[in-house]
């Protein structure tokens, strides 16, 4: 029984030795000024076996058709009011080369409370004739369609001075 036990500790701390000796060769034992040397492939004098990961592939580029060109002003969107209350334009993009139609999405910022900015843009759209499709409060969007293009509005709180509320239009044309 006594031998068993020993071969038991013998075989655990073997184990225990390649883990180690595997967690230095990752990097997470060395402390910054041993870096270097790890860096190197030896630490305290021995080399060490070369247990790095692979080099990570080459980043792969989205299509063309992905790729966006970035706004610098709101862009008048057709048939879409133009909010009157105070806006500002934050950021936006526009997919010229989608296949499935050019899309573009602009964010605003505005003084105005969420629920009054949606309950405009609600009433606006129905003056325009677009078909609201979906209309939820709670979740505090509207979406709508007209001849073959959708819009879609989101409104969210602001985290940035100046402003109560933050709007998300997405806009997508119809082929």
């Amino acid at each position: 029984m006594f031998m068993f036990e020993k071969s038991e500790r013998f075989a655990g701390l073997i184990i225990s030795l390649f883990t180690c000796a595997a967690c230095i060769a990752d990097g997470r034992f060395i402390q910054p000024a041993q870096a270097q040397q790890h860096q190197k492939g030896k630490f305290g004098g021995y080399q060490l076996p070369n247990l790095t990961r692979p080099a990570t592939p080459s980043i792969q580029h989205a299509p063309d058709e992905f790729k966006p060109d970035k706004l610098t002003s709101i862009v008048e969107l057709p048939n879409v009011p133009t909010y009157t209350g105070h806006a500002v334009f934050i950021s936006g993009l526009k997919y010229p080369r989608d296949r499935s139609g050019m899309r573009i999405g602009m964010t605003i910022g505005v003084r105005e409370d969420e629920n009054e900015v949606l309950e405009w843009y609600k009433s606006a759209l129905k003056t325009y004739r677009w078909n609201v499709i979906s209309a939820n409060p709670n979740d505090k969007y509207v979406s709508a369609a007209k001849d073959n293009n959708t819009f879609t509005v989101r409104i969210s709180p602001s985290k940035q001075p100046g402003f109560r509320t933050l709007v998300v239009l997405s806009y997508k044309f119809g082929i």
